[in-house]
């Protein structure tokens, strides 16, 4: 029987929207750095941020298909950012926006936002937007059919 660790316990539990199983691309560890990262993309408030909506799933899913070719620059962007910035799991909130304000242009980070976009707003059967959490938000009910949006 595998044990795992205690490290592995605490990233599983911070990543409890997806679980450990789900993951085919990124390990427990990146992902918990992928998460936080779209955390500060798309925070949650008063509806949920990119977290909640499952947006580190789509890009896990996503990275083997349509993707694809961006996987070679998450496996190089990722540990860079981590090699450059590893305390940035442990800062606070607004201490981490201020390290990713510093970013603008960094080519990683401006792919990363692009995907956690993707994630949050796009259909959930690419992955993301669990529970439909971006089309609540904006009033947008599922696609009835008749050619047309329906509105909250």
């Amino acid at each position: 029987m595998d044990l795992i660790g205690r490290r592995e316990l605490v990233v599983l539990g911070a990543l409890a929207p997806v679980a450990a199983a789900e993951l085919k691309f990124f390990s427990l560890d990146d992902a918990k750095w992928i998460e936080e990262l779209m955390a500060q993309i798309i925070p949650a408030d008063d509806v949920p941020g990119a977290k909640e909506a499952g947006c580190l799933n789509y890009l896990d899913k996503q990275l083997l298909g349509a993707l694809e070719r961006f996987a070679a620059s998450y496996r190089k962007g990722l540990p860079t950012f981590q090699k450059d910035h590893p305390q940035f799991l442990e800062l606070s909130f607004a201490d981490q926006t201020r390290l990713l304000e510093g970013l603008a242009g960094n080519s990683f980070f401006e792919m990363l936002i692009d995907h956690t976009m993707q994630g949050f707003y796009g259909s959930p059967e690419h992955g993301g937007n669990r529970d439909e959490a971006s089309w609540k938000m904006m009033g947008i009910e599922k696609y009835m059919g008749g050619g047309h949006w329906h509105g909250a």
